[in-house]
């Protein structure tokens, strides 16, 4: 009886888990750049049913009856990289992604995605697939958090005012013809060995040899000079009808469990109150 309870439990926290991603993804709609996150669901291992039976001169006889599933648990949130709608905003210091254009990698079959790279607070490289970027008055290129942005060399980019181009291949020219070097814009195949930390940032988690590469130095991309859009900004990969759908679904998932709960919980104070006094 109370393996039943504990399957019911354990669907209904898996249910609550993956309400909090849906909740997550609907507050980040109009997030530029924001990846939706896809909850994983996985079973626990399910266990095998045997009768046992005492045979002729007392030996132990065992019949298979079959399996019990022992419920499931939500194990974590991946992001999904497809890109989102593009949004023309004219502004000098909005850049967006072509994830689009990538080519497909013949060996993997796969576009990957594309990064730019920033500097994080604690000094270490992050990447974000936000583009809202703005000038500090320092000069510095810098996303609309505040962390600067980097060039090729790693460096943070010095534009010194909002007067400036970006070409398609990520080439920064200031008002007066002055190139300061192109953006930082890296590619990886790999896009779920980037892990989310907060403030539109994203961290590498993989192998080193398979992070993101300056698109400059990948081989399969050197035939594509397109890789950033000025004036443009990536909105949210989120669909909110679908998203409406799957919170609606989680939900009554939700409530059926709580009511096998319940059934269970009448069940035991029955056994409890009325066949115990039996």
């Amino acid at each position: 009886m109370f393996r039943g309870l504990y399957t019911a439990t354990s669907g209904m926290m898996a249910n609550n888990r993956q309400q909090q991603i849906l909740t997550n993804n609907l507050s980040n709609a109009n997030t530029p750049g924001f990846k939706e996150d896809q909850t994983v669901l996985r079973a626990f291992p399910d266990q095998l049913i045997k009768a046992m039976e005492t045979g002729k001169k007392g030996t132990i006889a065992s019949q298979n009856i079959g399996t019990l599933t022992t419920g499931v648990y939500a194990q974590e949130g991946i992001p999904s990289f497809l890109q989102g709608p593009l949004k023309e905003t004219g502004n000098s210091t909005d850049m967006a992604l072509l994830d689009e254009l990538l080519p497909v990698n013949p060996d993997t079959q796969q576009k990957g995605t594309m990064v730019f790279a920033v500097t994080a607070e604690n000094g270490d490289t992050r990447y974000t697939k936000n583009g809202t970027f703005a000038v500090n008055p320092e000069g510095t290129l810098t996303t609309s958090e505040g962390f600067p942005v980097l060039g090729e060399n790693l460096q943070p980019i010095q534009v010194g005012s909002t007067d400036f181009t970006v070409a398609d291949n990520g080439q920064v020219v200031l008002a007066d013809g002055t190139q300061v070097g192109r953006l930082w814009i890296g590619h990886t195949e790999n896009p779920d060995q980037l892990v989310k930390e907060g403030q539109n940032l994203l961290r590498w988690q993989g192998d080193t040899d398979q992070a993101p590469q300056n698109v400059g130095d990948v081989a399969l991309l050197n035939n594509t000079e397109s890789f950033v859009k000025q004036g443009f900004i990536e909105q949210s990969n989120v669909d909110l009808t679908r998203t409406m759908t799957d919170m609606m679904t989680t939900y009554r998932g939700f409530e059926s469990n709580q009511k096998v709960i319940q059934a269970y919980d009448r069940s035991m104070e029955k056994a409890v109150n009325e066949i115990g006094r039996v």
